[in-house]
């Protein structure tokens, strides 16, 4: 006689991996649907999918402010019964404290509730008294940062279930990612609101934009921190910026000098779930190696010679914030290991003080170095690197974005015209701008706009001094051209303009108009001269 071993019955196997299909699929529908919310009102309207997904007759959404001091009711659904004012509790109360301390969910039962009413929500006590028998809770963190709770009440419910349990820690990462969402959203509504006008005269007064356009009055700066331009690769730098905004991860921001570090991280900063608190900049290269770890860290009063007071340093004022690193290339051996150790344990210790200080703080670093070169040099810390560079973001060099090149002197000409209509480009100085090398990148533009503006007289710029491309070396240097035929130096001028111009012929940026002559002329000279459309550009 045979005997069939356990779990090996053909059928039985198959009916596991049917089930695990159709939980799949399950989870994949209701992640979907979850994805594009981004206001409460589209939450309540999905009511219905959650309650097919995971059986609940009754859902509240808690959430903590900042410090962790206090929670309140974010959400509720199936609310018959009113609660009256909204509820703030303590974050100390018995029901907070054992949601956040179980990795599990937490099962509440009615009796528990209505004997132990004051530990729970008031809503708990309306939920039982519509019925709910018993209601499961979860805490989990929005973008690692928030504490929230996710609250399910049910009428049959007697013990949470290995499938039950099993859906709600996979709906968890994306209820907080929505959630994510539509805390941004209602902060960036709200901040629109009150920028609305209040008087009749303020509606009737000329729009901000075609003020600016025409250039009259005093600019007032956008609340909005921005990244002009709208190539392909500045719009995907945009794009991961706003994503990785509301995460907590340390980010590492790379480029050359002048690109827009500083600008990224006013981005990221006000988009993340710290905007309302400090962003705070250091600059590790312009400070003194002896004066850095009191800038960073503070001090106390005589910890050293001219330490008259305590000073608070830059990661406590950053406290719930920002703190921004730049040039942390520049940061010495001795303070990097310091450093380490304050983002692995997350308190300080002031200069001369003997109290470790707790800190908040999330911490975005830039540098125009390699830093992995550095750290094969030996000058950067290997583990201090991939401490920092949770998620790498390189801007590009204004040689690589040429396409923006119109937008940013667009932008540069309004922001320093001042209360004077602002001057406008003429097509050579255009040009010549469009093939400068930029070593200084975004900085050096904006400089020798600036330069220009106060040098012009008439309304239009006509003359512009830059610096030779010859003190440049690099991707985009003018090549060498060596004696040769007339022939030869034509087709290799020709392949350099299309190379500078990402093999655009026509239009404003086209290599026709730098050249001078129309398209179809180039387009003849091209074929005469053997350039396909697929040309290759030797650098040699």
């Amino acid at each position: 006689m045979q005997h069939t071993a356990v779990g090996s019955d053909p059928q039985a196997i198959y009916n596991r991996i049917q089930q695990r299909e159709i939980e799949q699929l399950a989870q994949i529908a209701i992640q979907q649907k979850m994805a594009p919310i981004h206001t409460l009102a589209a939450l309540d309207l999905l009511q219905n999918e959650i309650q097919i997904f995971l059986g609940q007759n009754w859902l509240s959404l808690f959430i903590a402010d900042n410090r962790e001091v206090n929670y309140s009711l974010l959400f509720q659904s199936k609310n018959k019964s009113k609660t009256g004012k909204e509820e703030t509790r303590s974050c100390k109360d018995k029901f907070f404290k054992e949601c956040i301390l179980s990795a599990e969910p937490t099962l509440f039962r009615a009796s528990e509730i209505l004997k132990a009413d004051k530990s729970f929500p008031t809503n708990f006590i309306s939920a039982v008294q519509e019925g709910n028998k018993t209601i499961v809770s979860k805490a989990f963190r929005i973008h690692d940062h928030y504490w929230a709770i996710l609250s399910l009440g049910y009428k049959r419910l007697e013990h949470i279930d290995p499938q039950l349990e099993y859906r709600i820690n996979n709906f968890i990462p994306q209820l907080g990612i929505s959630i994510g969402n539509i805390l941004m959203h209602e902060r960036s509504t709200h901040v629109a609101l009150t920028n609305m006008p209040s008087s009749p005269a303020q509606l009737n007064a000329q729009p901000q934009s075609l003020q600016q356009n025409e250039g009259y009055g005093k600019k007032s700066e956008a609340s909005e921190p921005q990244m002009i331009g709208e190539s392909n690769l500045i719009q995907a730098i945009k794009s991961q910026l706003k994503m990785v905004a509301l995460s907590e991860m340390n980010l590492l921001i790379q480029g050359e000098s002048g690109t827009g570090k500083e600008v990224a991280t006013q981005i990221i900063h006000h988009f993340s779930l710290r905007s309302a608190r400090p962003l705070i900049k250091v600059n590790c290269a312009a400070i003194a190696p002896t004066l850095i770890e009191s800038e960073l860290f503070g001090h106390e009063k005589g910890s050293f010679s001219g330490a008259v007071k305590r000073k608070i340093g830059k990661f406590e004022q950053a406290h719930g914030g920002t703190l921004f690193l730049d040039e942390i290339g520049d940061l010495p051996l001795t303070l990097q290991a310091k450093l380490l150790r304050v983002l692995q344990e997350k308190e300080i210790e002031r200069v001369g003080g003997n109290i470790n200080i707790a800190i908040d703080v999330r911490i975005i670093c830039a540098t125009h170095k390699d830093l992995q070169a550095e750290v094969k040099a030996g000058n950067f810390r290997s583990d201090l690197y991939y401490r920092i560079s949770a998620f790498p973001i390189t801007l590009p060099s204004l040689r690589e974005r040429r396409e923006d090149i119109p937008h940013l002197i667009q932008h540069f000409l309004l922001k320093h015209a001042g209360e004077k209509p602002p001057k406008q480009m003429s097509k050579k100085v255009m040009q010549r701008l469009h093939l400068h090398s930029w070593p200084g990148n975004i900085r050096e533009l904006e400089h020798v706009i600036a330069r220009s503006i106060l040098l012009t007289e008439d309304s239009t710029i006509k003359k512009i001094a830059l610096l030779p491309d010859a003190d440049f070396v690099g991707e985009s240097k003018i090549p060498d051209f060596r004696l040769q035929t007339l022939a030869n130096f034509e087709k290799e001028y020709i392949l350099w303009v299309l190379h500078n111009c990402k093999a655009r012929i026509s239009g404003p940026n086209g290599a026709a108009t730098i050249l001078g002559i129309p398209a179809t002329t180039l387009q003849s000279k091209m074929k005469k001269l053997g350039i396909g459309k697929k040309f290759s550009y030797s650098k040699e």
